[in-house]
This record gives structure tokens, C-alpha cells and sequence, in this order.
């Protein structure tokens, strides 16, 4: 039902979390496009899903549906949520080694990623990588 509401839209779902019990049920649902989502059309998707929802015979196992984009506190699923984030600082894990570093570019096609990443006496190296290998790659917020 997401996806039918979100065709033709260039946005993509990116997860579905359902928390609660019984007919307190709230659904999170997660989009995410290649530019910026503007708060006007998360809340018309929303509009649309529980209209629909309404109509469907599980509207009473649901409280409410929260539509919304993931948040830099979550974890990205694909490379393509990144565009909009080259020159941001990110930390992530790649081979059980934290690290924090400056997205500088990507390449959809290679799935790669390249850092630049300040080591320890304040030397700046590149450091290029697939998305697979990058565990829990989250921006890295000023505060």
C-alpha cells in the first residue's frame, strides 16, 4: 500500500516499524528521497496512507501511522541517501574500527564511498570503501 502511495513520487520506502500491542499499534513508516523532503509532502503521504488505511479492514489494529523521513540518527540503507549529504561528517565502523570522517564523494555505480578521515597527529587520509563494508554509518551531529 506504501509503495502505491509513493509511485511515481521519486520516494523511496526505507522501513516499516510497527511498536505497541493490540489495537495500540502505531506504524512508523520511513521515506527517504534523493533530494530534500519537504514536510508538506510527508504529510500528504500521510494523509493518503491513513485515508487508506481507514478503508482497509486492519484499520482497527492500528493507534496511528507516523510518516516520516529516517533522521540523521539512523543508520542509512542505501547509497543513494548519501547525495545529499557529500562535505557532512559522518562515524562509522569498517572492520571492527570506529571511525569519523568527511564524505567527499560516491560512485551509485561501484557502491563506494570516500572519507576523508583525520587520523591522530592531525593527518588527513582518504579512505574509500563499498557500502556493505561500512557498519552503522551515521552523520555525526555538531553537539
Amino acid at each position: 500500500m506504501v509503495n502505491e502511495i509513493l509511485n511515481g513520487k521519486n520516494i523511496h520506502l526505507i522501513d516499516i516499524l510497527i511498536r505497541g500491542e493490540r489495537k495500540n499499534k502505531i506504524a512508523e513508516v520511513y521515506v527517504d528521497a534523493e533530494d530534500m523532503l519537504d514536510f508538506d509532502v510527508l504529510a500528504e503521504i500521510s494523509r493518503e496512507l491513513n485515508a487508506r488505511i481507514d478503508e482497509q479492514s486492519f484499520k482497527d489494529e492500528l493507534l496511528k501511522v507516523v510518516v516520516s523521513s529516517p533522521g540523521v540518527e539512523r543508520a542509512f540503507k542505501y547509497v543513494w541517501q548519501l547525495k545529499k549529504h557529500i562535505n557532512r561528517i559522518f562515524e562509522f565502523t569498517v572492520e571492527d574500527t570506529p571511525k569519523t570522517g568527511k564524505l567527499t564523494d560516491i560512485d551509485t555505480e561501484r557502491n563506494e564511498l570516500k572519507f576523508s578521515i583525520i587520523e591522530k597527529k592531525k593527518e588527513v587520509s582518504e579512505y574509500v570503501n563499498t557500502f556493505d563494508k561500512f557498519v552503522d554509518l551515521k552523520v555525526k551531529l555538531p553537539f
